[in-house]
């Protein structure tokens, strides 16, 4: 299994966003396995492994000061619908297939879709991630975290293709 760059599908909810957004990127993944549903990717939001709660720990100390938001809520609703939330992103949109979720603070907003689709024998697992800047500090703060969010998005990639 292999984590590809791919172009962000034109069907999608998040596609329009992306048109004037001054960063989009979308990451994908193939799998074989038989069993995958968007609620079984969405229910691996509830465990994050240690070395990613510590990132978000770290996160949270250093941007307090900014008054950029935290979170420090545990993830209950694994299952969010249009309307909820799952942690600090509100749910814009949701079928069977894609969840469009976004967050919005002084510095940026962001936009991230989970997709799966069937593709013969096998999945397709997407993630998307669209971000329009406000200012100069969601420029830094972006580009100072954008490495970590690879790994991230890479990490739930593979443990969503493999559980």
């Amino acid at each position: 299994m292999k984590i590809e760059r791919a172009t962000i599908p034109m069907h999608s909810f998040i596609y329009g966003f992306s048109l004037s957004a001054d960063y989009s990127e979308c990451y994908q993944m193939s799998t074989d396995k038989k069993s995958i549903t968007l609620e079984s990717c969405l229910s691996l939001f509830s465990f994050q492994p240690k070395w990613v709660d510590f990132l978000y720990k770290l996160r949270n100390i250093l941007v307090k000061p900014f008054g950029l938001k935290t979170s420090t809520d545990e993830i209950t609703n694994i299952n969010p619908q249009k309307g909820e939330k799952l942690s600090f992103f509100d749910v814009l949109e949701r079928n069977e297939t894609e969840i469009l979720m976004y967050a919005n603070d002084k510095h940026l907003e962001g936009w991230f879709s989970l997709q799966y689709e069937p593709d013969g024998n096998k999945h397709i697992v997407r993630f998307v991630t669209v971000v329009t800047f406000h200012n100069l500090m969601g420029r830094i703060y972006f580009y100072t975290i954008k490495p970590f969010h690879y790994l991230i998005v890479r990490d739930m990639l593979y443990r969503m293709c493999k559980h």
